[in-house]
């Protein structure tokens, strides 16, 4: 097994893991398939920076809200590629997709929260 086998192994071991550095966060989805399935809100393992208007990192705390976040996760768990400019509902709050790379084997999405100036 050559190093970046081994990388992405370990990063669906380790960081994508719920018992490791991942956190359960909420993301809905309206796509047509996701309606049919009846899993509009589905609960998946996620890394999420979250930052404010002026891009000073937020200490997680209940009822407060990010202007700014940056997911990490499994691809193969979100099971689409979001595409910049399209909506995103995380944990029941609004943002829109600014940026999609991927990036040894975790999706990174860049989102801003909707109506918010950059």
């Amino acid at each position: 097994m050559n190093f970046r086998d081994q990388l992405v192994k370990d990063v669906q071991s380790v960081f994508m893991n719920s018992n490791e550095f991942a956190e359960v966060h909420t993301v809905t989805t309206f796509t047509d398939e996701a309606r049919k399935a009846g899993q509009l809100d589905r609960k998946l393992p996620m890394i999420v920076e979250k930052f404010t208007l002026d891009g000073r990192p937020i200490q997680s705390a209940d009822g407060v809200s990010a202007h700014n976040a940056i997911i990490h996760i499994d691809p193969k768990i979100l099971a689409y590629t979001p595409r910049v400019g399209q909506n995103f509902y995380l944990d029941f709050l609004l943002y829109k997709v600014m940026g999609v790379s991927n990036d040894t084997g975790v999706l990174k999405i860049v989102l801003q929260a909707n109506g918010v100036r950059p």
